[in-house]
């Protein structure tokens, strides 16, 4: 199982199969990794979980994530035969395993639940390819603020 936050820039976490902590979060938006990633989450490990205040870190890592405007996946077709799901957006990633079976029914030939999921629209990110990454960070940073002030 895998838990999430409601925040817009959320935290997760789960256990691994041998029992260890695997948390994650902090988005970074703009496609760029931190300095330190140890240090952007740690902060946020140790809100969530103050009793692991000073654990030590075995392994860490950042990356990029696939951001939709409206932050629900999308899924759909390319060809007869060859199906997608992409834009997780950090919320949607606890539902992977619902689009994964979705998919696969598709696949089977059972597109019922596909077919609702693919008429969802799709909203391109304004300012196209030229800005579209600093138009995600500068509406990171207003949600960002959202979140420290709870609204």
């Amino acid at each position: 199982m895998c838990v999430e936050d409601v925040r817009y820039i959320l935290d997760y976490f789960r256990l691994s199969a041998d029992k260890r902590m695997i948390f994650g979060g902090g988005t970074v938006y703009g496609g760029t990794d931190p300095a330190d990633v140890v240090a952007k989450l740690k902060p946020n490990l140790e809100k969530v979980f103050p009793e692991l205040k000073g654990v030590k870190i075995d392994y860490a890592w950042s990356g990029n994530f696939a951001l939709s405007f409206t932050r629900v996946p999308q899924m759909g077709r390319i060809g007869s035969n060859t199906y997608f799901a992409h834009g997780y957006s950090g919320h949607g990633v606890t539902g992977s395993h619902l689009f994964g079976r979705t998919l696969a029914e598709a696949i089977d030939g059972d597109t019922t639940r596909y077919d609702v999921f693919e008429k969802l629209p799709w909203y391109p990110f304004p300012g196209g390819r030229m800005f579209r990454a600093q138009y995600s960070t500068i509406g990171s940073w207003w949600y960002q603020f959202k979140d420290a002030v709870g609204l």
